[in-house]
């Protein structure tokens, strides 16, 4: 991958222009070292002490990183559509003594929280980390969610749905039309008010069977409708190694959806769509049940062409599962050693843009396949790549495409290639392409020219 340098950062401000240069040169050193430690990714003990303070000075704020994230995310979207997937992610410290560490599921699990918002094409390639926050729970909280139908929205933690959603928002603008994604913990129905701002729409799977204006129950109509389709969803198996036609049925229909009665939400009801996707073909093996799916949405529907825009818009939710998942596995996170919960809070938010570019190359191989491979990669790592995996340098100074490039580094982290396996995932890319970073940087230490 290309080095990042300040210039990617726009607003970047740690009170030092060398903490600034440091930042960047942390995000480098992760993209290229990915699952090594803090001490295995720099060349010196100096610049692992520096490391070490940079999450540890008090110029470089949770506030400040959060609006570094906001302003990269922001540059690297383009067009004037996008989609968010919005979600939480727990990392687990329960290994760490970490001072100031917060409950997760239960008294037994300690960590941090954070709530991350993706950018997605609406073709599905993942653009960038717009917006994320983080935060630990208060270990004298546990248990108070049971008093949560009682509490006022704005003290719940699932408060964050809104304040993710209305920070890109602000920081995307009225010229993007943006189209926020969530799963069943975002049907709220306060929630369904941003879709209100401009250029807003929500597309959120449905959790509760509400009541709607007709004195009707939402899912139960919608259940008794006229089937309005029947179509094959091609959905990834549980590992993500295979893609399989799934046949299924489609209903749709607008409804209001009525304000619930301990809301104090000041409107009576909220206009949407709802749209049922509901599995007919048998049950796959590595299924945990059949797929029915009940979505929530403020996109016009008039069509079963436009149901299924928004189904397929819903399916690119899991690439922010992907993202937690290079977050976790790839980068290591919850191996990191630092002594304080904010600390490990500025290295995740770090963490995260490195975890993102290395999502990306995976991604923008299977994308834009027929691209030349310089658009990712330096010519000394192509010229290095072609090297390790054909045992002889290249007879062109063509650089190969970028599809066949992430084949070749899918090789050298283990993936076999056969033609039943797909193209290679973000493990195998992650892997080989740390192989080819340390090949390449011996390949320029041995072609300097001393003296």
């Amino acid at each position: 991958m290309h080095k990042l340098t300040v210039e990617d950062f726009p607003g970047i401000d740690f009170g030092d222009s060398r903490r600034n240069d440091r930042f960047v040169s942390i995000i480098n050193n992760i993209s290229s070292n990915a699952e090594s430690s803090i001490p295995l990714q720099n060349d010196s003990w100096s610049d692992t002490k520096a490391t070490y303070q940079f999450y540890k000075h008090e110029d470089v704020s949770l506030k400040a990183l959060k609006k570094v994230i906001a302003n990269y995310g922001s540059s690297q979207i383009i067009g004037d559509q996008v989609l968010i997937a919005h979600d939480f992610c727990q990392i687990s410290y329960n290994n760490s003594s970490a001072e100031g560490l917060g409950y997760l599921a239960n008294t037994e699990g300690r960590g941090i929280i954070t709530y991350n918002s993706v950018a997605i094409s609406p073709k599905g390639m993942p653009l960038a980390l717009a917006y994320q926050d983080s935060f630990v729970r208060k270990p004298e909280d546990l248990g108070k969610a049971k008093a949560r139908k009682e509490t006022d929205y704005a003290a719940k933690e699932s408060y964050n749905w809104y304040k993710g959603i209305t920070a890109v928002n602000k920081q995307l603008g009225d010229k993007i039309h943006k189209i926020h994604i969530a799963d069943r913990e975002a049907d709220i129905y306060e929630l369904f008010f941003c879709a209100y701002e401009d250029n807003t729409d929500l597309l959120i799977r449905a959790k509760h069977n509400r009541k709607l204006s007709d004195k009707s129950v939402l899912w139960d109509m919608v259940a008794g409708l006229p089937v309005a389709a029947k179509v094959e969803l091609n959905i990834p198996d549980n590992n993500w190694k295979k893609r399989v036609d799934i046949e299924v049925e489609v209903r749709f229909h607008q409804v209001e959806i009525m304000r619930p009665a301990l809301s104090k939400n000041k409107y009576a009801c909220v206009p949407m769509t709802a749209i049922e996707i509901r599995q007919v073909s048998a049950q796959q093996d590595w299924q945990e049940e059949t797929l029915h799916w009940k979505l929530l949405t403020t996109i016009e529907v008039k069509s079963v062409d436009k149901a299924l825009q928004c189904v397929q818009w819903y399916c690119y939710r899991w690439l922010i599962e992907r993202f937690h998942y290079v977050l976790k596995s790839g980068t290591q996170i919850e191996q990191l050693q630092l002594q304080k919960a904010t600390s490990l809070q500025k290295a995740i938010h770090v963490y995260s843009i490195a975890a993102m570019r290395m999502m990306q190359l995976t991604y923008q191989a299977r994308h834009t396949p027929d691209v030349s491979c310089e658009l990712v990669l330096t010519k000394e790592q192509w010229i290095v790549l072609y090297a390790l995996i054909h045992k002889k340098p290249p007879q062109t100074q063509e650089p190969p495409t970028l599809g066949q490039a992430a084949k070749w580094i899918g090789r050298l982290g283990g993936h076999l290639g056969r033609k039943s396996d797909g193209p290679p995932g973000l493990k195998a890319i992650w892997i080989g392409y740390r192989r080819l970073h340390d090949a390449t940087e011996t390949y320029l230490i041995m072609n300097t020219k001393f003296g």
